[in-house]
């Protein structure tokens, strides 16, 4: 399959990251992508990475949307290797392939992109050089339909980074200068490569900040859920925050206290954990 850039027509500035699996499903990835290809901000090209063996339609629609639209690129791998090593192969495409591109944007297979989501989001960056990595606010719908806002400025975000996940994940988008840098998601956590990501980017003094404008339809199901919990999961998160409090000696009583808080409610069953994100979030 040819992966040549020569069939773009409009120099793209912004790339958007995508992984698949073989959960995903073929309504929600429609729906996803259609949301991605009908944004107002046209100067975009799509990196797709699918991570093993998917569903016959799940496969059916990728090539359809790969022959209708000339800056769609798909990267086909049979075995499953997880989120982060299919982030970080993008992205290393993106470095020594794209050469125009000033902004990566992340996205999920099954949720929704708000049609002015980048443009929204390029036109803050390009007012506030300073910041490297932006998120925006969501509307979470599946379980519970609820709007999900998280701290808008560095300082807020910073200071309550072990307390508060920074970042709605698949609503961020980064500048290019972040990967250029070296950097990448971290692949040794368990399916806690975000997190990991953002404290490593704090502790190198790189900005943050949120958008209040609502940019992102988060489909959250008992699944997504169920993938939050757990020994494993728990124990992974725990480690990424003390380390990250020993090195910045961040308010560390009270996030200690924090950190324990987290562990134990990765381990309280699917029940508990529903009526506490409902409650808490």
């Amino acid at each position: 399959m040819d992966n040549s850039i020569s069939k773009v027509i409009i120099v793209p500035d912004v790339a958007v990251i995508i992984s698949v699996y073989y959960k995903d499903k073929v309504l929600p990835l429609y729906m996803s992508l259609l949301s991605i290809f009908n944004q107002s901000y046209k100067k975009i090209v799509v990196l797709l990475k699918v991570d093993g063996v998917v569903e016959p339609d799940v496969k059916r629609l990728i090539c359809i949307f790969e022959r209708k639209y000339s800056n769609f690129f798909v990267f086909w791998r049979e075995e499953n290797l997880g989120l982060a090593r299919s982030m970080n192969e993008l992205l290393d495409y993106i470095m020594t392939g794209l050469t125009n591109i000033k902004y990566i944007a992340r996205m999920d297979a099954d949720d929704v992109a708000h049609l002015d989501r980048i443009k929204k989001q390029i036109d803050f960056l390009e007012l506030h050089n300073d910041v490297s990595v932006l998120g925006t606010a969501c509307k979470e719908f599946g379980i519970y339909n609820k709007i999900i806002k998280k701290l808008e400025t560095d300082e807020e975000i910073k200071q309550d980074i072990i307390r508060v996940t920074p970042f709605i994940h698949p609503s961020v988008i980064f500048r290019v200068n972040v990967f250029f840098d070296g950097f990448r998601y971290p692949t040794q956590t368990v399916l806690s490569e975000d997190l990991g990501f953002w404290l490593v980017l704090c502790l190198n003094g790189y900005k943050f900040a949120n958008l209040n404008d609502i940019l992102l339809d988060y489909r959250l199901t008992s699944s997504t859920l169920k993938r939050r919990i757990g020994l494993r999961k728990a124990s992974s998160e725990l480690k990424e925050r003390f380390e990250f409090v020993l090195i910045s000696k961040q308010r560390v009583c009270i996030n200690v206290c924090f950190i324990i808080g987290h562990f134990f409610i990765r381990l309280m069953p699917i029940s508990v954990v529903k009526v506490l994100y409902k409650i808490l979030r």
